[in-house]
């Protein structure tokens, strides 16, 4: 069955920043990805996706989860898969291989039972959910604000892109992956 969303292993946009990632990677590695959502009229949704070695559609997808007005929580959803999922990315974005040092795929992948989480199971996703999902950061028309005080909305692409930064001070990710995630972010 193909798939709905775009896969930039096979299709890059010319001038693309995306990082440029190998169809098959090094001896034990697995491959994370950047699932984007439509979020029209808002911005998109982001996730990460870590794909199984026996099948690219089938992984664990880590995300800030929620909305600006109620907050976030990350989410661990083990053993995903993409083809049943109710809702479909419309990008898939290889972002790097990452060494498999980095993951317990037997915990990760729940001995391939789906289940959702908030508990880190691997050095990866120890290291991304160093990063606090945003909390609440759109004040409802009944809040008092301070005048003049400016407010920063947090979101699932923050949580990303600074999720991106930790693996990278952790020597998981690239510069090039944390570059692209700040260049994209909406």
């Amino acid at each position: 069955m193909p798939s709905q969303y775009e896969d930039t292993r096979t299709s890059r946009p010319s001038g693309s920043k995306v990082p440029e990632v190998t169809l098959t990677g090094p001896q034990g590695a697995l491959m994370v990805v950047l699932l984007t959502y439509n979020g029209s009229p808002f911005k998109d949704h982001w996730a990460y996706f870590v794909e199984s070695r026996r099948d690219p559609e089938v992984g664990v997808m880590i995300q800030a989860n929620g909305d600006v007005l109620n907050g976030f929580s990350v989410e661990i959803d083990r053993n995903h898969d993409l083809r049943s999922a109710h809702k479909q990315p419309n990008a898939k974005i290889p972002l790097q291989w990452v060494d498999g040092e980095h993951f317990d795929e037997k915990a990760m992948f729940n001995n391939g039972q789906h289940i959702t989480d908030q508990i880190s199971r691997c050095h990866f996703e120890d290291s991304a959910c160093k990063m606090n999902a945003p909390s609440k950061s759109l004040n409802a028309v009944n809040e008092m604000l301070t005048p003049g005080k400016k407010i920063v909305q947090r979101n699932c692409q923050t949580w990303i892109v600074e999720s991106a930064e930790q693996l990278l001070k952790d020597n998981i990710s690239s510069e090039e992956v944390v570059a692209y995630l700040h260049a994209t972010k909406q």
